[in-house]
């Protein structure tokens, strides 16, 4: 039988969140408290009386809403299948056969695991104050330096020029910056990294999963230099963003009054949230996501005191950082979950 490549064994397989056994307590995957905008039902039943037809295999309707929404050209776009399509891409046009990584320790598990499929080499430099450590990340000659901002899983975040000085120093040949939970931060416009974009200085990744609620649908986008664009486009597959997934994603960009609520509920809710885990003793990391980081000397124990209230979160040992429980952001209904077990003792 035929044997797989030898360096396949070393990787982990990504384990996702479980979901509890009500939506309210589902708070182990960072999907968006109030879903979706109505008008995304809408537009996917529509598009589907042609499922039987191929979408379009660029999605330049997408394409150029997208244009016009980060003032970039839409050749500057490219669309994917959840932002992961678009990292593996990546991995394989610039990381394959020799190729060299940096990112944060702990990684997001995609970066970690596109880079271990194509056999690259992977430093992973440990975070500095629960934040990236941009200094000895611009040190090290790499082909990608990856730099998820907001951080995953912490919520910490470096601002624009921040991001600014570290692309001017970095010895990585291209810098991509994940920003899928961008949209929850104070200021976005302080933070993004579409600036650099813009200018070809570094490729940006978005996603439809956060902050519109379509995680179930698949849908991220990368922004960059159109020379990149144009190679990744070479090794995507045709179709891999559906017609239902690009018409539910154009009602989701069209309904800025939804997003705009998204991230209202997801900052107050997340002050809330701050303010009762702290009040029950434990040390929260300071967030910009949809997701806070909780310090616990007993992982297991505050994991257990939640699930006997309906509640799932991710244990911090399963993203590399043990002694830590990452919880999401809830609704409104879940913030009365997460008292009620927190007053549990």
């Amino acid at each position: 039988m035929i044997e797989a490549r030898p360096w396949l064994d070393r990787i982990q397989p990504y384990r996702p969140g479980r979901h509890a056994t009500s939506a309210d307590g589902s708070m182990a995957s960072n999907e968006s408290p109030l879903g979706a905008s109505p008008a995304v039902a809408e537009a996917v039943a529509a598009a589907a009386v042609e499922a039987h037809l191929y979408p379009d295999p660029l999605a330049l309707a997408l394409r150029e809403e997208l244009a016009c929404l980060h003032d970039v050209h839409p050749d500057q776009i490219l669309l994917g299948n959840g932002s992961d399509e678009l990292i593996f891409l990546l991995a394989w046009a610039y990381l394959a056969q020799g190729g060299h990584a940096v990112c944060a320790d702990p990684a997001y598990r995609m970066d970690e695991i596109s880079s271990q499929v194509v056999d690259a080499q992977l430093t992973k430099v440990p975070l500095r104050d629960w934040t990236h450590d941009l200094d000895t990340m611009a040190a090290i000659p790499a082909d990608i330096a990856y730099v998820v901002n907001p951080h995953n899983p912490t919520g910490t975040v470096a601002g624009r020029g921040a991001l600014e000085r570290f692309v001017a120093t970095a010895r990585a040949r291209l810098v991509v910056v994940d920003e899928a939970y961008i949209d929850f931060t104070d200021d976005p416009d302080a933070t993004t990294a579409l600036p650099l974009a813009r200018r070809g200085q570094a490729v940006v990744l978005r996603t439809f999963s956060k902050v519109h609620g379509l995680a179930g649908l698949r849908v991220g986008y990368l922004i960059g230099n159109q020379e990149i664009v144009a190679t990744l486009r070479k090794i995507r597959a045709p179709f891999s963003v559906s017609a239902l997934a690009q018409a539910a994603a154009l009602a989701a960009v069209r309904d800025p009054d939804h997003t705009d609520a998204v991230r209202r509920h997801t900052r107050d809710h997340r002050a809330a949230l701050t303010d009762l885990i702290s009040k029950a003793g434990y040390r929260v990391v300071p967030s910009q996501a949809n997701f806070v980081l909780v310090q616990t000397p007993d992982e297991q124990r505050l994991i257990d005191r939640l699930a006997a209230h309906g509640i799932t979160v991710r244990p911090g040992s399963s993203l590399g950082v043990p002694g830590t429980v990452r919880m999401s952001v809830p609704t409104a209904k879940g913030l009365d979950l997460v008292a009620l077990a927190l007053a549990s003792g």
